[in-house]
């Protein structure tokens, strides 16, 4: 196991996290649809956790049955506490909103609490919004010690990723590509629409392995900068059609090569550590935060309709610094700890905290 985090996918992981609150915060504001930087933002998620976890664990010498489930255990206690806790707090929010309780609630907990719900129509199971990434992402845990070995063995990985991309480009023909948006997106939200992302990204991290960033952090901002202008260029009318054509695998190579690119940066000095570290910590409370944050503002207190446009950018940005402020507190308080009880609870020894140690197998969320 690696011990200091990428600082560059730190900051990347931020970015992405404020790009897809961004994405949708404008669509729920009414103020601009920019489907691209939703699905993408979400793909660069993905990529960034496959390439953290084979960062941080060797594919070469993964350990046995104990160390898998120990592995497990672990990615589960990183996604659950802020993740349940966000659930029952939004199940009341349901509630009082609807007057009556959330339907088939005891299912929907127990699918909720095991991420079991990633196996079958994540979007139409997952309690909070978004969080049918969750259960995607716990699907690629089950299967990680074999994608990491695959990732890492020279022969296998490039037959593997081919594989992979046409499985998941199948999986896009025959969702939105055939029915569109509207009909096709929770056929579209399964693991097979993706798998190549992930497993890329165990490439990305398998050959990060033991090697010292290269490039200066320019390089990463000028690969951040030419992703944001494709996705200017590129963005489509209708949300799905950024998924089809040359223009989706242009995008889809870019999200990755940006990865990579981003893990080669030298971030130096404390104030761009220490950036870049607050960014890595933010990402997921952001990510889970900004939905409820404005919907316990639309719901319970002023309409979105009765809000002017300018009120609407204000409740845009206020969202974010909010939601970004709170997941800063929330890691803090709530999910560091929780990691550290759980780590602590797997070595057999949960009287002792074990102390600040590296984080770098918990920030692929």
């Amino acid at each position: 196991m690696t011990g200091p985090r990428v600082a560059g996918w730190d900051l990347l992981r931020g970015l992405c996290a404020l790009t897809v609150a961004s994405y949708h915060l404008l669509g729920w504001l009414q103020l601009a649809e920019l489907p691209a930087l939703g699905t993408y933002g979400v793909y660069l998620f993905f990529v960034l956790s496959g390439a953290s976890l084979a960062y941080t664990h060797d594919g070469n010498s993964w350990p046995g049955a104990r160390g898998y489930a120990e592995f497990l255990a672990a990615r589960w206690f990183r996604l659950a506490p802020l993740y349940l806790l966000l659930c029952a707090v939004f199940v009341v929010m349901l509630s009082a909103r609807s007057g009556v309780p959330v339907d088939r609630l005891g299912q929907r907990l127990l699918l909720n609490a095991t991420f079991a719900f990633g196996l079958r129509d994540p979007v139409t199971w997952a309690l909070l919004i978004g969080g049918w990434s969750l259960g995607i992402e716990f699907v690629f845990y089950l299967g990680f010690p074999l994608l990491a070995r695959a990732a890492a063995a020279p022969v296998l990985r490039w037959p593997v990723l081919g594989l992979l991309a046409l499985v998941q480009a199948g999986w896009i023909r025959q969702t939105i590509g055939v029915h569109g948006w509207p009909e096709g997106v929770v056929a579209y939200h399964q693991a097979p629409a993706f798998a190549a992302y992930f497993f890329a990204g165990c490439m990305v991290g398998s050959a990060r392995r033991g090697q010292v960033a290269r490039w200066p952090l320019g390089a990463a901002i000028a690969g951040w900068a030419a992703l944001a202008l494709l996705f200017a260029l590129l963005m489509p009318h209708r949300a799905g059609d950024e998924l089809l054509g040359v223009g989706g695998v242009v995008l889809a190579c870019a999200c990755i090569a940006v990865v990579w690119i981003s893990g080669e940066a030298r971030v130096r000095g404390r104030t761009a550590q220490g950036l870049a570290a607050i960014a890595g910590d933010i990402t997921y409370g952001t990510y889970l935060l900004h939905p409820m944050l404005l919907f316990g503002l639309l719901w319970f207190v002023v309409p979105v309709a009765t809000l002017s446009t300018a009120g609407r950018w204000a409740v845009l940005g206020g969202v974010l610094v909010g939601a970004s402020a709170l997941a800063w507190a929330c890691e803090r308080w709530i999910e560091r700890p929780a990691r550290r009880w759980g780590r602590a609870l797997l070595r057999g020894d949960v009287r002792r905290d074990p102390g600040p140690q590296s984080e770098a197998a918990s920030i692929s969320s």
